[in-house]
This record gives C-alpha cells, structure tokens and sequence, in this order.
C-alpha cells in the first residue's frame, strides 16, 4: 500500500484533497471552531509525514489502515468546526474509504467502512442532535449505507482491472518466450537441440518445476525424448499422457497420483499437432499444488503446442535430408561423403583410446565386362545383393559404405589385421552369383593421415588386382 515505487503517483490526488479543505476554511462564511481547524492542521500534516516516512516494510501489516483511520478524526474536527454532520466535509469521510478500495484488502475496507461509521455515528451517541437530531440521523445512516456499496464496488473494478492487466502481462510474457523459443529452434539443425528447447519454453511460460516431451517410439509407445527441469522419472506414466495423446486434448490434473511419489503435486499434459494427429505430448508437472492453469497459461501452452508440432516436423526433415545426402540411392549404405566424415573421427577416437583400426577396399571383379554382358539392372542387382550379403557379415561397430562405382570401403574399429583378414575372406565368400572380389587391407599406423591410410589400403587393392584379381592383399 505505501510502497516506495509509486507513493508519490498514488498519494498525490489524496494528499492534494486533505490540503485543500483545511485551505478553503477561512473562507466564509468562517466558522469559529479554530481549535478544531488547528489540530486538523497538525493531524492532516502528522498523517502525510506518517505516509511518507514510517519504516512501512518492518511494521506489521495491520499497521497500514493506521493513516486512513487516523484521517476519520480529521473529518470529525473538521465538520465540528462548520456545524456537525450536515457539514460538506463529511464528504471527505470517503477519502479513507477509497484509499482502501484502491490499495487495500477486503478486511482493511472493512476496517475503514467501521471507521466511517464512528465519524457519524459516535457525536450523535455521545453528543446528541439538540438541533435537527431526524436530519443528523439519517445523513449518517445514508453514509453508512452508501459506503461499503462504493468501496467494494471500486475494489472489485479495481481487482479486475490488476486481473486484467497481469493476463496482459503474461500474454506479453508468452509471447516472448515463444519468440525466443522459435529463435532457438530455428538456430539449430539438430533434433534434439530442437526438443530441448521446446521443454525449456514451456517451463518458462507456465513456471512448472519439471517439463518433459514424450514421443511415441517404434512400439507406438510413448517414451521421453527430452526434458527440462526437475531430475524425475517420466511423470508420463501418468494416465493423462496417454489421454491427451489418444484424444487430442489437453489434461490436466489438480492432484497427481504417480507423479506426487517424486514430489510433483499438480500436473498438465498438452498434445502436441500435426495435421489433425497427435506427433507428441508435454508434461508439466509442479511441486506445490495448482488449482487450475491460467487463461495466459493455457493460450500459451498452446501457441507453444502449435510451434513445435512445426518445429519437430521441421527437425524430422532436416534428419530425413542429412541421412539422404549420406547414403547411396542404389545399395542404401553409407555414400563417400559419410565415409570421408566419419573415417577422422574413428582415428581420433583410435588414438584417444589406443585401440587398432584397419580398413578395407573392396572392389567387384570384371564389374565393366559383367555390365556389358547381362546389363546394367543387372549389375545394379549384383551391386545391391554384394552389399546386402556383405552387410550381414559385420558387427554393428563396423561402417560399410560405397565408396564409388563398384568400389566399396569397410572400416573396422578394434580390429588387428589378422581379424580384418579373416573378416575380408568370409566378405569374398559371400559374393552372390558365383562373382568375386579382390581387396586390399590395411592396419592404422597411429601417425598417418585419413587419406594416406585409405591410399595404402587402396594400393594394396590394385596390388591384389594386378596379382590375378579374386584375392586380397595386406598393405605393409
């Protein structure tokens, strides 16, 4: 209420009001009470000063109706100094009555309506109304009428105009972290990057403790695929994951069952959109208990909702384009260009590790002379069925990929040489259709390059052609 950041902006029409109805008092007709006037004078001062200086951040908050009610004795001098009740100053009775609407709370109203009544009503218990006693009685039961239907009135507009203006405020807010969140997201190329920031956005917009982005996986069951916040397990074991998913809804949940055994007490779950179907679910889970999410809340989960059904969509296609423009169109292995990527990095780890690395050429015998006879469908089918028969030989560590024409290339992490031969043998004896293959083979020497250590091996290979073809030779 008497909060320094906007005292003055607050005080200044009040403070204007009080002064000037002790200014106005000389003018006639006078009256004769100055007794009256001088101590409303030094009340109405002591009041503002009071206002402005009092420590009001260490007193207790039912110390802050003091001022208002303290003003009600200044009425009180004031309308005995012109006469009692049927004084125009008991219109200043209101002042307190509207600085608690304002700034107040229901029960400082109160307080300050009671106040009023104690303006009108004590002189005429105490005192009497020798004069016009029927006139003085009913101008005060009007006053204590009309009060409490103006303070609430303009304390109720008042709570729905701060209402109001916070959903503003928030919309504002959401608005931002939304902006910010599709700033992240549009930043990054990377899916997961993507989905991270969607969980950070949305604990932002709603100040849940724990967000976390559930997708189906290949069972068509939904797992975690990200998550921002509190370190719980997946709060979608919740039944309303499911819910929201299956119909498209939002869910929410005043009172958590299996998320309250990890300390979240209140949960929401927000489909997530796309052409009409459900792509994913985000969780938002809170500690203390949430009776029901806010309009902003709700608007905003929303707009975010929308924004990464966009977002995933785009980050799926960007994985879809990647894969695509590292894999060859016809044996659907590794191209030259994963090949050349991963190939340093697999030597980098080596090295980190001091684990052995070899790789192998590989290339089709007489592959010219096979296309020449039988065509080149067939020989993209031998192309397709070599890779095929060659892919379930290797382990999963291993990396198979057609380096070009009728060339392949296999790099074999933690491989000696004597296991690459032996890998390279059971490779040749698979060959579909009675063709072969020559391959050269070469063990990391620790120091050498990516591209010396494919030239050795690939000179081993045209060694192994030169020698006869259907062999393989080992680089020394």
């Amino acid at each position: 209420m008497y909060a320094r950041p906007g005292l003055g902006r607050r005080t200044a029409p009040f403070a204007g009001v009080m002064i000037l109805a002790i200014a106005v008092l000389p003018l006639p007709p006078a009256g004769d009470g100055l007794t009256e006037i001088a101590l409303a004078s030094a009340l109405t001062a002591l009041i503002l000063g009071t206002v402005w200086l009092a420590p009001w951040h260490r007193l207790p908050a039912f110390a802050e109706v003091v001022p208002a009610l303290s003003y009600f004795v200044v009425v009180a001098l004031l309308r005995e100094s012109q006469g009692g009740a049927l004084s125009g100053y008991s219109v200043l009775a209101m002042l307190p009555v509207f600085w608690l609407a304002l700034y107040g709370t229901r029960g400082q109203l109160a307080i300050g309506i009671a106040g009023l009544g104690a303006v009108f009503f004590v002189p005429l218990l105490l005192l009497g109304a020798p004069d016009y006693p029927s006139t003085e009685w009913r101008t005060a039961i009007l006053w204590i009428c009309v009060a409490p239907i103006v303070g609430y009135s303009v304390q109720a507009l008042v709570a729905e105009l701060r209402s109001r203006a916070q959903e503003t405020r928030l919309a504002l807010a959401n608005i931002e972290a939304i902006t910010v969140a599709m700033r992240a997201i549009g930043a990054s190329t990377d899916p997961d990057a993507v989905r991270q920031a969607v969980c950070v956005s949305a604990r932002s917009i709603a100040g849940a403790d724990v967000v976390q982005l559930l997708e189906p996986n290949a069972d068509g069951r939904l797992a975690l695929a990200a998550a921002a916040g509190m370190r719980i397990p997946r709060a979608g074991k919740e039944a309303g994951g499911g819910l929201a998913y299956l119909t498209r809804k939002p869910v929410f949940l005043r009172e958590a069952t299996q998320g309250a055994r990890h300390g979240v007490r209140s949960m929401h779950f927000e489909p997530v959109i796309r052409d009409e179907s459900a792509v994913a679910v985000l969780v938002l889970g809170w500690s203390r208990p949430v009776k029901c999410l806010s309009q902003g809340v709700e608007s905003g989960m929303q707009m975010l909702s929308a924004e990464a059904a966009i977002a995933l969509d785009r980050a799926r296609l960007l994985v879809q384009l990647q894969e695509t423009a590292r894999t060859d169109d016809l044996t659907g292995l590794p191209n030259r260009r994963a090949w050349d990527e991963e190939l340093p990095r697999e030597l980098a780890r080596a090295a980190r590790d001091s684990r052995s690395v070899c790789v192998a050429m590989l290339d089709l015998d007489r592959f010219k002379q096979f296309n020449d006879d039988r065509g080149h469908q067939a020989g993209d089918r031998l192309l397709k069925q070599a890779a095929s028969a060659w892919v379930s030989q290797i382990r999963a560590s291993d990396m198979l990929a057609r380096y070009g024409g009728e060339e392949f290339s296999l790099l074999l992490p933690g491989c000696t040489i004597d296991d690459a031969q032996r890998l390279v043998g059971r490779l040749r004896a698979a060959m579909p259709d009675g063709e072969t293959v020559s391959a050269g083979i070469a063990c990391w020497d620790e120091t050498e390059s990516a591209d010396d250590f494919v030239g050795r091996a690939d000179e081993a290979l045209y060694a192994a052609k030169r020698s006869g073809r259907n062999q393989f030779v080992t680089a020394t």
